[in-house]
């Protein structure tokens, strides 16, 4: 028998995507997003004592993240579209208005060497970030836990790692229980993005 041609069927629960997409003018989005960063960092210059080992993080008012959220909620409303038609038991919330979104954000400038430990952020639905100033500064980097218990071998098409390199104005959207890492930047540049976590309220 030619197993090209057995037909099959698709379901599952183990399935986890990740998403990214380049917001429109991302260019000047990024400008005063940068100098914006910059100054209130000046203005703030003490390192959150939770915050990783060369990278200072801080949260305010930025011009540009309504633009960033807008388009994460656009994202997420996609998002939950696509699962839809797969057959998913996903909700529909392309109606939803933007109130029905909770969110919190913050800016984090990690310095070259630098790195972020793993972690998630399981407490919240969807997580991403947006990258300011991200192309050459270090990989991010997603795992299962099933890879991180050692509990799936390499080779098999699910519990496996998946690392992306960030390029400038890049919308990253992952799934908030996924674990992940920023690894070492390498570069001579500081690496500038606003990180966000996303409720839905049902």
């Amino acid at each position: 028998m030619n197993s090209n041609k057995i037909a099959i069927s698709r379901g599952g629960i183990l399935h986890t995507d990740i998403w990214w997409s380049q917001i429109p003018a991302s260019v000047k989005l990024n400008q005063d997003l940068l100098t914006e960063i910059q100054q209130y960092k000046q203005s703030n210059p003490k390192r959150d004592p939770l915050a990783n080992p060369g990278c200072w993080r801080g949260s305010d008012s930025f011009s540009g993240w309504p633009v960033i959220l807008e388009n994460a909620i656009g994202m997420i409303k996609s998002i939950h579209q696509h699962y839809i038609h797969t057959g998913a038991p996903c909700t529909n919330i392309m109606n939803y208005p933007a109130d029905r979104f909770e969110s919190e954000f913050w800016a984090n400038v990690n310095q070259p060497d630098s790195t972020n430990a793993i972690h998630s952020h399981s407490k919240w639905h969807w997580s991403g970030v947006y990258y300011i100033q991200g192309k050459g500064t270090g990989d991010i980097a997603f795992y299962s836990s099933q890879y991180l218990n050692q509990q799936t071998s390499i080779g098999l098409p699910f519990g496996q790692s998946f690392s992306i390199s960030p390029e400038d104005g890049m919308l990253l959207i992952f799934p908030s229980y996924l674990y992940h890492e920023v690894l070492k930047n390498t570069s001579s540049a500081e690496r500038i993005n606003i990180a966000f976590n996303i409720k839905i309220n049902f």
